[in-house]
């Protein structure tokens, strides 16, 4: 009986001293704040997308007159850089489209969510069947 008013007595002081001294930290984040680490995101994919392909360029030059032929590593990078920096592009489309109409935006998502669990329902109820004896 003593450990647990111990125990209880350490976990409200250690409660008491948290809420004095760290006040926020049970903020959500607001709609504001995570478009902000988006934007930050962004950057830094943007970034490595740049540095990627300028790696693979500048390894295509460095090997322009060796022997064997190991120039095409270079060009897989390089085709790896502008990759990333596709996917990114239409990641931001996307993204300015739900900024943009957000309530064509939910249908469209709610549609894609509301066929994939109809998929999902046919495709359990046709495998789930009985199977039958072969004789």
């Amino acid at each position: 009986m003593r450990f647990a008013s111990l125990s209880l007595r350490a976990f409200g002081l250690f409660v008491a001293v948290s809420s004095v001294l760290m006040p926020n930290t049970a903020d959500a984040m607001t709609l504001v704040q995570v478009a902000e680490l988006f934007n930050i995101f962004v950057g830094l994919v943007l970034t490595m997308s740049i540095l990627i392909y300028f790696g693979g360029l500048g390894m295509y030059f460095s090997r322009l007159g060796t022997w064997p032929n190991n120039r095409d590593v270079a060009i897989k990078i390089m085709e790896w850089g502008v990759a990333v920096l596709f996917v990114l592009i239409v990641i931001l489309t996307v993204v300015q489209y739900f900024q943009r109409y957000p309530r064509i935006a939910s249908l469209v998502v709610g549609g894609i969510i509301l066929l994939s669990l109809v998929a999902v329902a046919l495709y359990v109820a046709a495998h789930s069947g009985a199977k039958k004896k072969e004789e």
